[in-house]
C-alpha cells in the first residue's frame, strides 16, 4: 500500500500538491521510509555468511589497508600544517596489529571519516572517494565476518525491530499527517481525493517487492538528482529523487533497456534482466561532460 499511495503522488500535478502545506516534505518522508524498509528488508534477507565468503579479509589485510590510508591524511596534515588532523590518524602498524577486533573497526571507521571530510583536498595524496567506498566494504565485510555466527541472531533482531519502527513511523506519517492534508482539497480536487483515498484502501502489506530500483550516481560515488530514465517499450519516464533513486513498480519480465539523461552528463544506456519475484538492482555511474 505504501508503494501504491507513493507512486500515485508522483504523478500529481505541483499545483494540487502545493494546496496542501508541507505535503511536498510529507511525500519526500514517505519515499524515504519506503526506501529504508527496503534496504532493512534486502539487509534482512541476505545470506551473511555467503557474503562474508565472498570477499575474505583478514586481519593483517584490513591492518595494511588502514595504515596506508592513515599514512595519506597524515601526509596530507603535515603538509599543511595541521597538526590535530596528524595527531588523530596517527597509528603505527604495530599498534593497530595490537588491537582488538572491535577497536580496530572503530579506529578504523574514524580513519575513513577524517580522509571523507578532507577528500577534496586529498585527490593529489592518492585518496579519492571510489577508494574510500571500497575500503569501506572491507571494513564492512570484516565486521560481518568476525561477528559470525555469534551475532547472527542478535542481527536478525534487530532487522527486525528496524522494520517495525519504520512501519510504525510510515503509518503515523500517513494517518496523522497526509490523509489530514487531502481533505483540504476534496471539494476543489475530488478525483485526487478519491484515487487517493482508493490507494489507501489497498489491501496488502505495506512492503512489497518491486521488480527494479535504480541509484544514479557520478564519478565521486554523489547522488545525481533528476536524472530522466526510460525504459524502452514503457511509455513512462523516471526521474531520479534527491538521493539518486527511483523505483520501477511494475515491469514485464524479460530483457529491457534503460536510458539515462541529464544536462552536464553523458547519456548512458545500460540492459537489465527482470524475473518474477526478484528484484533487479542497477547502480548507474554517470561521467560529467
Amino acid at each position: 500500500m505504501y508503494m501504491a499511495v507513493s507512486a500515485f503522488l508522483a504523478g500529481v500535478l505541483a499545483s494540487i500538491i502545493a494546496k496542501m502545506p508541507d505535503m511536498d516534505n510529507a511525500i519526500a518522508k514517505l519515499i524515504a521510509y519506503i526506501q529504508d524498509i527496503e534496504e532493512t528488508s534486502e539487509a534482512q534477507e541476505t545470506n551473511r555468511i555467503g557474503y562474508a565468503q565472498g570477499k575474505e579479509i583478514t586481519k593483517e589485510e584490513l591492518v595494511n589497508i588502514i595504515f596506508v590510508l592513515a599514512g595519506q591524511v597524515k601526509s596530507f596534515a603535515v603538509n599543511t600544517n595541521n597538526p590535530v588532523l596528524k595527531n588523530e590518524v596517527s597509528y603505527p602498524i604495530s599498534k593497530l596489529f595490537a588491537m582488538a577486533d572491535t577497536r580496530l573497526l572503530i579506529t578504523a571507521g574514524r580513519i575513513i571519516a577524517k580522509a571523507t571530510q578532507n577528500i577534496a583536498e586529498l585527490a593529489d595524496y592518492g585518496v579519492t572517494a571510489p577508494l574510500l567506498n571500497d575500503i569501506q566494504l572491507i571494513v564492512n565485510n570484516y565486521t560481518i565476518k568476525i561477528s559470525q555466527p555469534r551475532n547472527a541472531t542478535s542481527l536478525q533482531v534487530e532487522e527486525t525491530n528496524q522494520l517495525e519502527i519504520l512501519f510504525s513511523k510510515t503509518d503515523k506519517l500517513l494517518k496523522e499527517k497526509m490523509d489530514t492534508l487531502v481533505i483540504i482539497v476534496k471539494n476543489s480536487d475530488p478525483d485526487f481525493y478519491n484515487v487517493y483515498k482508493s490507494n489507501r484502501k489497498i489491501i496488502g502489506p505495506g512492503y512489497q517487492k518491486i521488480p527494479l530500483r535504480c541509484k544514479v550516481k557520478d564519478q565521486e560515488g554523489i547522488p545525481i538528482p533528476k536524472v530522466t530514465a526510460i525504459i524502452d517499450g514503457i511509455n513512462k519516464k523516471f526521474i531520479t529523487t534527491a538521493n539518486g533513486g527511483f523505483y520501477v513498480k511494475s515491469i514485464p519480465n524479460g530483457t529491457h533497456t534503460i536510458t539515462f539523461t541529464r544536462a552536464g552528463f553523458e547519456t548512458q544506456s545500460t540492459t537489465f534482466p527482470i524475473t518474477k519475484g526478484t528484484r533487479t538492482n542497477l547502480n548507474i555511474v554517470m561521467k560529467r561532460l
